[in-house]
C-alpha cells in the first residue's frame, strides 16, 4: 500500500494497545463437587491419643481419688467409684454383774484381779450410733495374765440375745500376757453373727480364770472390756472428670458480615465496632447481600457485643432473596435456622450496645452426642452433680447426672468464629456426693460425638495458558505458528482435551485457527491492517482462559503487474492492429496508473486493456511498455513480426456464354448449356500474391479451377471458369472462391468469396437421327469432367 496506509496501520496499533487488554480476567470458575465434612472426626473415639483426659478434686487441681476418665474401646468413660466410708467407735460396758466395778467403763489403769472367780460386764450404750450400718465388730480387752500358763487357762466368753460363745481361751502361754500397759487386745467377732445394735447393747462378756491348782502361780488382771464397732458414716465431696480434644485445620461453616459495608441509619463504625451514632437513640445497620455457598444452606444468625454491652439491647431482622437483587421484607429473627434462600441481608438495631461482629453459620452446625449414665447413683447429689459440654470455651449443654441413656442434638453455630479453624470440645462430669457411707459406682459413658454442618467445595479452576501476545507480520510475508496447548494447564484435565475457539474482528486480513495444538496465523492475500483476536480456551466443565491479542500486518506497496505477451505477435505492415493485454495493481486504482510505450505508433488504453498500433516497417520490431503506480514500475517487451501481406478480394463475378468466341453475359441459361464464369480478383495488399487459385462451384459442387500466376499490389486480374449447367432444375448458383485453401497469408481472409446465380430452362428437343451431334455433346461433357478431376487431384 501507499504511505498513508502505513500511517493508518500505526494508528490501529496505538489504538489497540490503549483500548484492548491483552487478557481478560473474567473467571469461569465452577463447582466441581461438594461433600459433607465431619468437623470433629475424633468424635468416633477410636484414637485415644487425640484426647486429653483427667480427673481432679472439685475446685482444686489435686488429682481425684475416686474418679477416672478414659477413652478406650471406642467410647469415653468417666467412672466415679466411691468406696465405703466407715468410722470405728469404741463402746465400754456400763455394768458388771460380778460386781467387778473397776472393770466397768473405759480402761483407766484400775483393774480387778482373779485366780478363779469370774469377772463379767454388760450394758453398752450405743444409742448415738444406732442409725448407722454396722460393718465390723471387735471385742476389746484391757487385761493382763501375770505369769505363764502351763496347766491353767483363761477364757473369754460372750452371751447375746441369739446365743453364747467362748470367744477365746489362753493356755500354755509360755510367758505372761500384758494388754494393760500398752495396746489393748482386739478380737474380731464380725463373722459370728449379723450384728444389730440391740444385740451389742445387751451383750455380756465374761472372763474366767480356770485354775487347776497345781504349779501355775498366775492371775488375771482385768481393766476393761469393750466393743469396737465399725460402721458406715455419712460423708460428702466432689470430683470432676474431664476429656477434651481439638479438631484443627479445616475452615468452619461460618460467614462473617463486613461491618464496613452496607447501609447505616443512625449507626456508625467505632473503635469497638458498630454502635449507635449518638449512643442513646436506636440506630440500624443493614448488611450487604450475602450469598449461600454452593449446595449449602444458611443456618442461624449470631452477633457478638463488646464486654460492656448486653445482647438484650440488640434486635436482629433478616430478608431473603433468590437472586441477590429482589429481597423480601425484613422479618424479626427468632433464633431458629433461616429458611432456604440463595441470598440474605441482616438488619441490626441497637441503642447502647456495640456490635463487635455479625456472622451467619452454614448448615446450622449441630453437635450430636449419644451415651449413657449407668451404675449406682446412691449418694450422688442430684442437684450438684452435672455434666457439661463446652465448644470453644462456650458451654452448650449443662445436664444432670441421671441414670439412663441420653442422646442430644445441640446447635453450636454461636461458638464458631469465621477467622478460626479450630473446634475444641470439652466434656466434664461433676460427681458430687452426699452419701450415707455406702460404696457406690457411677459411670458416665459417651459412645459417639459428631458435629455436622461442615462442607468442602471442590472447584474446577480455569485453565491457565501462557499468553500468545500481540503478533507483528508483514503483508506478502509468511504466517506463523505460536505454541498454545503445550503451554496450558488444567487442574482437572489434560491440555490436549481443552477446546480452543477464536473470534476474529478482521477475517479479511488474517485467518486464525488451531493446528495440532498451535495457534496458526495466516495472512490473507494482499491485505494489511490490524485484527483483534479473542481466544477462548475451555475445559470440559465450561471454565475458560480468555485472551485478547492483536495481529498487526504491516503494508507493503506492491509493484504493478503487467502480464506477459505471447513470444511473437504478428501484425500487418501499415495496418492498424489492436492487441489485448492484462495488468493488475492490488494497491492502486486505474486512475492512479500510467502506461507508456517507446514507439510513437503505439497507443495503450489501460481501461480497455488494449494496445493499438500501426507498424510502419515490415520485419521484426520490439515495443517496450512501462506500467507505473505512484512508487514503482513494471516493464514488458512486446515482440512484433511486421509482415506485408496481399489482400485478395473477388471484386466481381459475371456469368455468360463464350462458345462463340465472344463472352456474352447471361441472366438465364438452358439446362446442360456450357457456360463461362468471369472472376475479377484484386490485390489490395502491399505485396504480390503468387499462384493465386480460384475455385468455382456450381450448386456447391466444384465445377472448375483456374489460377493467376502473379497478382501485384493494387492489380486486378480476370480469370475464367468453364462448366456445364445442370440438366435438371430451374436455378443454379455459382460460387467463386479465391485462395480457398488459405495458402496465401492475407490481411483479410473474409473477402475471398462471391456468389452469382442463373435461372435455368429446358432446351429444344434435338432430332434423334442427329447422332453425330449427340455423340459430340456427350463426348465434350465426359472430356470436361475428366479434365476437372485431374485438376482437383493436382491440388
Amino acid at each position: 500500500m501507499r504511505r498513508k496506509w502505513n500511517a493508518v496501520l500505526l494508528f490501529f496499533v496505538l489504538s489497540a494497545a490503549l483500548t484492548s487488554p491483552l487478557v481478560s480476567t473474567s473467571s469461569a470458575r465452577s463447582v466441581h463437587e461438594t461433600s459433607d465434612y465431619d468437623l470433629f472426626p475424633q468424635g468416633d473415639l477410636t484414637d485415644a491419643s487425640q484426647w486429653t483426659v483427667g480427673a481432679t478434686t472439685s475446685f482444686t487441681s489435686q488429682p481425684a481419688d475416686y474418679t477416672e476418665s478414659m477413652v478406650a474401646d471406642q467410647r469415653m468413660t468417666m467412672v466415679h467409684q466411691r468406696p465405703q466410708n466407715t468410722d470405728t467407735l469404741s463402746y465400754w460396758s456400763l455394768n458388771s454383774p460380778s460386781e467387778s466395778d473397776n472393770v466397768v467403763g473405759a480402761p483407766d489403769g484400775l483393774y480387778m484381779w482373779s485366780s478363779g472367780p469370774i469377772m463379767s460386764v454388760q450394758d453398752f450404750d450405743v444409742s448415738s450410733s444406732t442409725q448407722y450400718i454396722i460393718t465390723d465388730v471387735s471385742v476389746v480387752l484391757a487385761f493382763k495374765i501375770t505369769d505363764a500358763l502351763h496347766i491353767d487357762s483363761v477364757r473369754l466368753s460372750m452371751d447375746w440375745s441369739n446365743g453364747s460363745e467362748i470367744l477365746r481361751t489362753w493356755s500354755n502361754t509360755g510367758s505372761a500376757i500384758d494388754y494393760i500397759n500398752g495396746s489393748h487386745y482386739s478380737f474380731d467377732i464380725s463373722g459370728l453373727e449379723t450384728w444389730t445394735w440391740a444385740m451389742l447393747s445387751n451383750a455380756k462378756f465374761t472372763m474366767d480364770y480356770v485354775s487347776v491348782g497345781q504349779t501355775d502361780d498366775a492371775r488375771l488382771e482385768l481393766d476393761a472390756i469393750g466393743l469396737d464397732v465399725t460402721m458406715e458414716t455419712p460423708w460428702y465431696g466432689g470430683e470432676v472428670a474431664q476429656a477434651s480434644s481439638t479438631a484443627r485445620g479445616h475452615s468452619l461453616p461460618v460467614l462473617n458480615f463486613e461491618l464496613s459495608q452496607g447501609d447505616y441509619n443512625g449507626m456508625a463504625l467505632s473503635i469497638c465496632g458498630l454502635e449507635s451514632s449518638d449512643g442513646a437513640s436506636i440506630g440500624t445497620w443493614t448488611s450487604a447481600p450475602m450469598a449461600v455457598p454452593a449446595e449449602q444452606s444458611f443456618g442461624r444468625i449470631h452477633f457478638v457485643v463488646n464486654e460492656s454491652g448486653t445482647e438484650a439491647n440488640v434486635s436482629v431482622q433478616y430478608a431473603t432473596s433468590p437472586d441477590g437483587i429482589a429481597f423480601s421484607v425484613f422479618s424479626t429473627y427468632s433464633g431458629d435456622a433461616l429458611p432456604s434462600a440463595e441470598y440474605i441481608k441482616v438488619r441490626i438495631s441497637t441503642d447502647v450496645a456495640c456490635i463487635v461482629s455479625v456472622h451467619v453459620d452454614i448448615n446450622d452446625p449441630t453437635l450430636f452426642i449419644d451415651g449413657r449414665i449407668y451404675g449406682d447413683a446412691s449418694g450422688i447429689n442430684a442437684t450438684l452433680s452435672r455434666w457439661t459440654i463446652t465448644v470453644n470455651d462456650v458451654t452448650v449443654a449443662n445436664l444432670p447426672v441421671e441414670l439412663g441413656l441420653f442422646s442430644h442434638e445441640i446447635p453450636i453455630g454461636h461458638t464458631l468464629l469465621g477467622q478460626d479453624t479450630d473446634i475444641e470440645v470439652s466434656i466434664k462430669t461433676w460427681f458430687t456426693w452426699d452419701s450415707d457411707g455406702s460404696a457406690s459406682t457411677t459411670a458416665f459413658e459417651v459412645n459417639s460425638i459428631e458435629i455436622d454442618g461442615g462442607y468442602d467445595i471442590f472447584y474446577d479452576e480455569d485453565p491457565v495458558c501462557q499468553l500468545v501476545g500481540d503478533q507483528y507480520l508483514t503483508e506478502d510475508g509468511g504466517g506463523l505458528f505460536v505454541p498454545l496447548l503445550a503451554r496450558c494447564t488444567d487442574d482437572r484435565g489434560l491440555p490436549e482435551d481443552l477446546v480452543v475457539s477464536f473470534m476474529n474482528s478482521e477475517p479479511d486480513i488474517v485467518d486464525v485457527s488451531l493446528d495440532q495444538g498451535e495457534v496458526r496465523i495466516s495472512l490473507q492475500s494482499e491485505q494489511s491492517g490490524s485484527s483483534q483476536i479473542t481466544m477462548t480456551v475451555t475445559d470440559s466443565a465450561g471454565n475458560f482462559h480468555l485472551e485478547t491479542f492483536n495481529v498487526f500486518v504491516a503494508a507493503v506497496d506492491d509493484a504493478p503487474v503487467l502480464n506477459e505477451f505471447p513470444a511473437l505477435v504478428q501484425v500487418e505492415h501499415a495496418l492498424e492492429t489492436t492487441i489485448p493485454f492484462a495488468w493488475s495493481d492490488v494497491d492502486s486504482a486505474t486512475t492512479a496508473m500510467t502506461i507508456t510505450a517507446n514507439r510513437s505508433w503505439v497507443d495503450v488504453d489501460l481501461e480497455s486493456e488494449t494496445i493499438t498500433l500501426t507498424a510502419p516497417t515490415p520485419g521484426y520490431s520490439s515495443v517496450m511498455l512501462s506500467l507505473c503506480d505512484a512508487t514503482s514500475c513494471s516493464e514488458r517487451v512486446l515482440d512484433l513480426e511486421v509482415v506485408s501481406l496481399p489482400d485478395l478480394e473477388i471484386t466481381d463475378l459475371v456469368l455468360g456464354d463464350a462458345s462463340s468466341g465472344v463472352f456474352t453475359e447471361m441472366n438465364t441459361a438452358e439446362n446442360g448449356q456450357f457456360l463461362t464464369a468471369r472472376v475479377y480478383v484484386g490485390n489490395y495488399g502491399f505485396t504480390s500474391a503468387e499462384m493465386v487459385t480460384i475455385r468455382c462451384t456450381v450448386n456447391g459442387q466444384t465445377a472448375d479451377i483456374s489460377s493467376i500466376p502473379t497478382l501485384g499490389p493494387g492489380e486486378i486480374a480476370v480469370t475464367e471458369c468453364s462448366f456445364q449447367a445442370p440438366f435438371d432444375g430451374t436455378f443454379m448458383t455459382v460460387d467463386a472462391i479465391v485462395d480457398g485453401g488459405e495458402v496465401i497469408d492475407e490481411r483479410n481472409e473474409s473477402n475471398n468469396e462471391m456468389e452469382a446465380s442463373l435461372t435455368l430452362s429446358q432446351s429444344e428437343i434435338v432430332d434423334d437421327t442427329d447422332v453425330g451431334a449427340g455423340v459430340s455433346t456427350t463426348t465434350v461433357y465426359v472430356g470436361s469432367l475428366i479434365a476437372l478431376i485431374v485438376i482437383v487431384a493436382g491440388f
